[in-house]
């Protein structure tokens, strides 16, 4: 097909739906109505001669050569808007990070300042946040996720930040009103969950205490929420050392038992790194720097 005639429009619908995978998605996106969305992939099945969705039950799958046609497109859209931004880009660059709320409470926000001396033309945006982010369309520049398994995302590109460690932490005040010569004695506070109970299961085990399952304490989807109630003494958390200067030092929580466990580990995240921008690049390595650093710094302490 010749380009003056490329269907741009019809394109732009197809491009957005097939990423989504849902036509009411694309929708929003584009900011138009379904049957709009719904009628520009059909004129454009219809021009070409070839179906590029499935239409199953309370949705749409990508044929074949709809998936080979998103990729291309994909790539194009993704140039353009790339070329755009080099063009129009203001003296002073925003980068716009999304990260897992825990790490950026404990770790990230409270060592901004440092990258800012280092990067004074450039603005940082931080979002605390879980689910993996559409680098293509909301404006991150990189993201900071935790997994326990998972090493890859759907058209993402990551990067090992470092693995982790989970140790026992709690507040001065919950520390002195018991006694906490052994592990056993956490046995009788209250324990601070993230999404499971094994963990503390787990770490029970490492510590040599025999626990059948641990059922007590409250459960929290969010680490920083979790992390908030420990600091006011609602329970113990099982933390990762990589926070532990920014709790252990400021003394706001207390480090009773050497013992840890493995918990996950955290990744960095981007559309693709060799396409950031020059001060992107830059902040993405003084992340990875800095935690190489501090990990290392871990790792001998508890040596």
């Amino acid at each position: 097909m010749r380009r003056g005639r490329l269907p741009l429009t019809a394109l732009r619908a197809f491009e957005a739906a097939g990423r989504a995978e849902s036509i009411s998605l694309a929708a929003a996106e584009l900011h138009v109505s379904q049957a709009a969305v719904s009628r520009q992939i059909k004129e454009l099945e219809a021009q070409i001669g070839i179906m590029l969705f499935e239409r199953i039950h309370r949705g749409v799958r990508l044929t074949p050569q709809g998936q080979h046609l998103l990729l291309a497109l994909t790539q194009a859209f993704d140039g353009i808007a790339d070329a755009l931004g080099d063009i129009s880009s203001p003296k002073l660059e925003t980068i716009l990070i999304s990260s897992e709320p825990g790490f950026a409470a404990c770790w990230l926000a409270p060592k901004l300042f440092a990258f800012q001396e280092i990067a004074p033309n450039v603005d940082v945006v931080l979002n605390a946040e879980s689910q993996m982010v559409d680098f293509g369309n909301d404006g991150t520049t990189l993201a900071i996720r935790f997994a326990r398994e998972r090493s890859s995302w759907a058209r993402v590109e990551v990067r090992k930040l470092c693995d982790t460690r989970l140790s026992a932490y709690l507040s001065p005040a919950l520390a002195a009103s018991i006694d906490i010569s052994t592990p056993a004695s956490l046995l009788a506070l209250s324990r601070l969950h993230e999404d499971n109970r094994d963990d503390w299961c787990h770490w029970f085990a490492a510590a040599g205490v025999k626990v059948a399952q641990v059922e007590r304490g409250t459960m929290f989807n969010d680490s920083a929420v979790m992390l908030q109630a420990a600091l006011n003494g609602q329970g113990v958390v099982l933390l990762d050392d990589l926070f532990d200067k920014s709790v252990v030092e400021t003394g706001d929580l207390v480090r009773p038992f050497d013992i840890s466990i493995v918990g996950g580990s955290y990744w960095l995240a981007s559309r693709s790194f060799d396409r950031l921008s020059e001060n992107a690049k830059c902040c993405a390595d003084w992340i990875m720097k800095t935690v190489a650093a501090e990990t290392d710094l871990v790792v001998q302490g508890s040596n």
